[in-house]
Protein backbone atom coordinates (compact mmCIF):
# COMPACT_ATOMS: atom_id res chain seq x y z
CA UNK A 1 0.00 0.00 0.00
CA UNK A 2 1.18 3.56 -0.27
CA UNK A 3 -0.22 6.05 1.64
CA UNK A 4 0.21 9.76 1.36
CA UNK A 5 0.92 11.46 4.63
CA UNK A 6 1.02 14.93 5.75
CA UNK A 7 3.58 17.07 7.01
CA UNK A 8 4.13 17.08 10.31
CA UNK A 9 2.85 13.56 10.98
CA UNK A 10 6.12 11.92 11.29
CA UNK A 11 4.79 8.73 14.23
CA UNK A 12 2.44 8.21 11.57
CA UNK A 13 4.58 7.90 8.82
CA UNK A 14 6.84 5.35 10.74
CA UNK A 15 4.16 3.36 11.70
CA UNK A 16 2.91 3.15 8.08
CA UNK A 17 6.35 1.82 6.96
CA UNK A 18 6.93 -0.23 10.14
CA UNK A 19 3.26 -1.85 9.16
CA UNK A 20 5.29 -1.97 5.38
CA UNK A 21 4.02 -0.20 3.77
CA UNK A 22 5.31 2.74 1.59
CA UNK A 23 4.62 6.34 3.09
CA UNK A 24 5.19 9.61 0.83
CA UNK A 25 4.70 13.02 1.27
CA UNK A 26 0.94 14.36 0.80
CA UNK A 27 2.65 17.48 -0.63
CA UNK A 28 4.80 16.05 -3.53
CA UNK A 29 2.96 12.71 -4.25
CA UNK A 30 0.22 12.95 -6.98
CA UNK A 31 -3.13 11.47 -5.67
CA UNK A 32 -3.53 9.43 -8.38
CA UNK A 33 -0.76 7.27 -7.26
CA UNK A 34 -1.38 6.21 -3.52
CA UNK A 35 -3.71 4.06 -2.18
CA UNK A 36 -4.86 6.18 0.46
CA UNK A 37 -4.36 9.87 2.45
CA UNK A 38 -3.73 10.39 6.25
CA UNK A 39 -4.57 14.55 7.30
CA UNK A 40 -3.67 16.08 9.73
CA UNK A 41 -7.50 16.95 10.22
CA UNK A 42 -6.90 20.35 9.68
CA UNK A 43 -8.62 20.75 6.47
CA UNK A 44 -11.89 20.03 8.15
CA UNK A 45 -14.57 22.53 7.74
CA UNK A 46 -16.54 23.94 10.64
CA UNK A 47 -19.59 21.28 10.17
CA UNK A 48 -16.45 18.20 10.18
CA UNK A 49 -16.97 17.66 6.34
CA UNK A 50 -13.81 17.22 4.63
CA UNK A 51 -14.00 17.57 0.24
CA UNK A 52 -11.13 15.73 -0.85
CA UNK A 53 -10.15 15.61 -4.58
CA UNK A 54 -9.36 11.87 -4.46
CA UNK A 55 -11.46 8.38 -4.42
CA UNK A 56 -8.90 6.67 -2.34
CA UNK A 57 -9.66 6.71 1.69
CA UNK A 58 -8.50 9.71 3.58
CA UNK A 59 -7.88 9.14 7.54
CA UNK A 60 -7.84 11.90 9.83
CA UNK A 61 -5.01 11.60 12.26
CA UNK A 62 -6.50 14.08 14.81
CA UNK A 63 -7.57 12.38 17.96
CA UNK A 64 -5.74 9.32 16.89
CA UNK A 65 -2.70 7.48 17.72
CA UNK A 66 -0.41 6.38 15.05
CA UNK A 67 -1.46 2.74 15.90
CA UNK A 68 -5.03 3.39 14.97
CA UNK A 69 -4.60 5.40 12.11
CA UNK A 70 -2.86 1.83 11.09
CA UNK A 71 -5.84 -0.14 11.76
CA UNK A 72 -8.34 2.44 10.03
CA UNK A 73 -5.91 2.14 6.73
CA UNK A 74 -5.52 -1.59 7.34
CA UNK A 75 -9.61 -1.57 7.56
CA UNK A 76 -9.55 0.54 4.28
CA UNK A 77 -7.93 -1.71 2.45
CA UNK A 78 -9.90 -3.13 -0.53
CA UNK A 79 -10.33 -7.21 -0.35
Amino acid sequence: MRVAVEEGLEDVRQAIEDAGWEAVDLEDAPLDEVDAVVCTGMDDDLIGDETTATEVPVISADGLTADEVVRRLSAAQPD
